[in-house]
């Protein structure tokens, strides 16, 4: 089965992701946690932005969040990239989760499948679309102005002006992500489904328009995967 069939089969329509910037992914993901994840009282959040958005979005309720990152306000510091496992058991957490982070790391496999080791219920992803990028910049020329570490037009692509602090490893386009979960899923024998915002009018004509494979390679802006153990 194709990507873009395989997608559609999987995809969940009454989940819409809708947030502008962490804090807001953040509050999203707290709300599948509590009103759609099952039995979660201990989560591990790689990558979480060193401020534990996660954990003010919960809230006081009786779920633990440890946070991973290279900085702020967390319970390790750990380079993703200089690691060969994550220093948790088997099945140590009920969730992982890992939102917009492992497209900024060399180590994408290793730590997606580590994700899986040391979660025994839900995994929990979100990963941008890059080739929306062009989308803007095409139509609208949307550039980064002033800022040294960014490329022309894009924060994590492009040629800086100088050494980025960070910068995205992997230009990855909608149906990359379709199809590396859907073989990740039938390998390790996992439930999947997928999270992206709801058509408005503008987006139903542009799908009307183009169809859904240039629709979703180029007008999705991110991609949300929730893998859970059978």
């Amino acid at each position: 089965m194709n990507s873009i069939k395989f997608f559609n089969l999987k995809r969940n329509k009454n989940i819409n992701p809708y947030y502008a910037d962490r804090n807001e992914r953040n509050s999203f993901a707290a709300v599948i946690i509590f009103d759609y994840l099952k039995e979660v009282s201990s989560i591990l959040n790689i990558g979480g932005g060193g401020k534990r958005h996660l954990k003010k979005n919960i809230g006081d309720r009786s779920i633990s969040v440890f946070e991973i990152d290279l900085g702020g306000d967390i319970d390790m510091k750990l380079n993703l990239d200089e690691i060969e496992s994550l220093p948790f058991a088997d099945g140590e957490f009920n969730l992982a989760c890992a939102f917009d982070v492992l497209v900024h790391i060399e180590q994408f496999h290793l730590i997606n499948d580590e994700l899986l080791r040391v979660s025994n219920k839900h995994i929990l992803i979100s990963l941008p679309n890059s080739a929306c990028e062009i989308f803007n910049t095409v139509l609208f020329n949307k550039r980064i102005y002033n800022d040294v570490e960014n490329g022309y037009y894009s924060k994590y692509y492009g040629l800086p002006l100088q050494k980025p602090s960070d910068r995205n490893r992997w230009w990855i386009y909608f149906e990359d992500i379709i199809r590396f979960y859907q073989e990740f899923s039938i390998k390790n024998n996992l439930d999947i489904e997928f999270f992206i915002s709801k058509e408005n009018f503008k987006k139903r004509a542009f799908k009307f328009l183009f169809g859904d494979r240039i629709y979703y390679n180029f007008f999705i802006p991110y991609v949300w995967v929730h893998l859970s153990r059978k």
